[in-house]
């Protein structure tokens, strides 16, 4: 009996020796778990590390980045295994929105048994596929900055050598020196190291008119690609800077990198409503593209129809030039189309099954038409009395499949990217495989800045101005910088035309004054060149609790209340932006002004115009010459004087300065808009 109670009481010893031992090992884990964060907490505090603590500091570090981005982004294999997961993410995606079957017939390719998207958008010219080469190269470039970014933080982060860490059970040593009383502190981690932006350019279809801001397809192609970007430490960015009743030349080719950022990686066209016939503007607007400091892809968007040929030819020489030229095949979308279940004469059950991406999208084989699709065209739960739901807009469901086609596309070429990324550096640096892919990119930026414009291009000007000396390279190669009012535009959103500390992206930046309080407002007294106002239409804005469309045609205004009135430009902020590197701002001196676009070509009473300006009402000056002739391009005009179109710019400051006078009408104010104006 004695021997019994011996082992009971033995075993209880043993009981709570070992319950004792594993509180002991659970409170340790969890001080061990919680460590970093508490670290990260100090890190705002603290930045150098002792060097006796760098041995425990540097796994610590690394052990934190692995958590933080789930692995380690300098390990190429591990980059192109984190994005085809979230390729796969992805999939799934697409998979709920459409429903399993819709999902099958819409986006699983019947050849290739692959999710469509994969090389949905071509190279110009197929054969040679050399700009789809320059976009990998672009993305390859990205992927790089952030390895050489991650191994410099590693070269010096906080006083410490981090280059030689690994992650292994020295972290844990390091966990436990960092809690000691000689604290150590992690510094935050960034979720980015780069970012890789589309901007898109297009008319109010491509603005997603009548639909949500958040509804276009920029806004389906951003919300798509941005975690498989994130994953590898990119922010992707999806710029909707397309602009209703605009066509794509020769304004905003020669303010591209105004309005679409000097950051844009594409910048894509999708003007086919509003260009028409006239191919030379998507040739212009290439062209232009191809001379962003930023050396953008060009992508074009929804060409189908009797055009497609010509302007593929446009591309193609622009392409040949060195331009990255690219377009989305229209096959690729009638494909797409073409799965899309006709819900036309379904009973209600049925149609509930269909997933809400592809439900009410096609009837009577025809998109958004006939009914009930035409009923179900627009998301209505939202502000359903918004402008613009009009025939030739089409509705959310359209601009989904466009926009996750898009990001489809995207993400497969980032996974090929680095696949050949991983299989190119061999015993190469990130930063020597870096340096070798930058100076292939600058070697062809600058062959495509010298290369001699062919006189055929030239063919949309006027004689007149053929006569008067217009060079062909001027348009084509030379440096432009913009001064633009039009909204949504970079130079607004960041205060570089304002020079002003509003800034935001669509909310917060300087709005300018409304056109009523603008032609009520007479010159400053004894002032005698009050500069023009910065002004927008009431009317052209809708109210509502969510983003609807956010382009507006804002403009520069002078009146007859102001006397002369004058534009001083470029500005500090914009040479900074634009032409920051000595010797850089050196222009011709061709001036182009571009004018308010009047809706259908009505503009309002008292609106003067190129023709006011021959009948003496409507006065011009450049740097105190006066206007002798606009001749118009388009929308827009090159100004001449009696030194004829090359204009120098002022002595004391190597500026231009635009004056404006008009006469007082009878009756109503008098007044001229101008949108933008161009020095190159």
């Amino acid at each position: 009996m004695g021997k019994t109670n011996g082992t009971l009481s033995n075993s209880r010893w043993l009981f709570l020796l070992l319950l004792f031992l594993s509180i002991f090992l659970f409170l340790f884990l969890k001080e061990e778990e919680t460590a970093l964060d508490r670290n990260e907490e100090i890190g705002k505090k603290e930045a150098r590390i002792p060097q006796d603590q760098c041995a425990a500091f540097c796994p610590a570090r690394q052990d934190q980045l692995i958590k933080h981005h789930g692995g380690d982004l300098i390990d190429t294999n591990y980059l192109v295994k984190t994005v085809e997961k979230e390729r796969d993410n992805f999939h799934k995606m697409l998979k709920e929105n459409y429903g399993e079957e819709s999902f099958k017939s819409m986006w699983i390719d019947k050849e290739t048994n692959q999710v469509v998207g994969n090389r949905a958008i071509f190279s110009a010219n197929m054969e040679s596929d050399v700009s789809y080469k320059k976009l990998k190269r672009k993305l390859q470039l990205k992927a790089l900055r952030v390895q050489i970014a991650l191994m410099e933080d590693k070269k010096n982060i906080g006083g410490c050598d981090c280059t030689e860490t690994s992650v292994s059970s020295s972290s844990r040593r390091g966990r436990r020196i960092l809690n000691s009383e000689k604290t150590i502190v992690l510094p935050e981690v960034s979720d980015y190291f780069e970012r890789f932006v589309w901007s898109t350019g297009g008319h109010s279809a491509a603005a997603a008119h009548g639909n949500l801001f958040n509804e276009s397809y920029t806004s389906y192609l951003e919300s798509s690609a941005k975690d498989a970007f994130r994953a590898i430490g990119i922010e992707f960015i999806g710029r909707n800077y397309a602009m209703g009743g605009m066509d794509s030349a020769p304004q905003l080719a020669l303010c591209n990198e105004a309005v679409y950022g000097v950051d844009a990686d594409v910048i894509s066209w999708d003007f086919g409503m509003t260009d028409g016939q006239a191919h030379w503007k998507t040739n212009l607007y290439a062209n232009r593209i191809g001379m962003h400091k930023n050396r953008p892809a060009h992508v074009s968007l929804n060409m189908a129809g009797r055009q497609l040929k010509g302007r593929v030819l446009e591309l193609q020489k622009a392409e040949s030039d060195g331009v990255p030229s690219l377009y989305l095949k229209p096959e690729i979308q009638d494909k797409i189309t073409e799965g899309v279940p006709d819900v036309y004469g379904m009973k209600p059950d049925d149609v509930a099954k269909i997933g809400p991406f592809a439900r009410y999208y096609k009837c009577k084989d025809t998109v958004e038409k006939e009914e009930p699709c035409g009923n179900m065209k627009w998301n209505d739960n939202v502000c359903p009395k918004r402008k613009f739901k009009t025939s030739w807009h089409p509705g959310w469901r359209v601009h989904a499949s466009t926009g996750f086609l898009m990001a489809s596309f995207m993400i497969e070429t980032l996974i090929e990217s680095l696949k050949e990324l991983e299989g190119n550096y061999g015993s190469k640096t990130a930063r020597e495989m870096y340096d070798e892919l930058k100076a292939e990119e600058d070697s062809d930026y600058a062959a495509f800045s010298n290369t001699k414009v062919s006189d055929e291009y030239f063919n949309f000007v006027s004689e007149e101005l053929v006569k008067e000396g217009l060079k062909t390279n001027i348009f084509f190669r030379n440096k432009a910088i913009c001064k633009t009012a039009l909204l949504p535009a970079q130079t607004r959103y960041l205060g570089i035309l304002t020079e002003s500390e509003l800034k935001g992206e669509f909310k917060g930046f300087d709005k300018g004054m409304e056109m009523q309080n603008a032609l009520k407002t007479p010159a400053t007294e004894g002032k005698d060149n009050p500069s023009m106002a910065l002004v927008y239409n009431k009317e052209e804005y809708q109210t509502c609790e969510v983003d609807l469309n956010v382009d507006h045609k804002n403009y520069f205004l002078a009146s007859d209340q102001s006397g002369w009135a004058s534009l001083k430009f470029p500005n500090d902020a914009e040479i900074a932006a634009y032409a920051p590197e000595k010797g850089e701002f050196n222009p011709d001196g061709v001036i182009v002004l571009c004018l308010y676009k009047c809706d259908w070509g009505k503009c309002p009473p008292g609106e003067f115009r190129e023709e006011e300006l021959k009948n003496g009402k409507l006065k011009l000056e450049i740097n105190g010459n006066a206007v002798t002739d606009m001749i118009k391009i388009d929308q827009c005009f090159v100004l001449k004087t009696k030194d004829g179109l090359y204009h120098k710019p002022k002595k004391d400051n190597g500026r231009y300065e635009l004056r404006v006078w008009l006469e007082k009408q009878i009756g109503e104010t008098s007044f001229i808009r101008i949108t933008s104006l161009i020095v190159l």
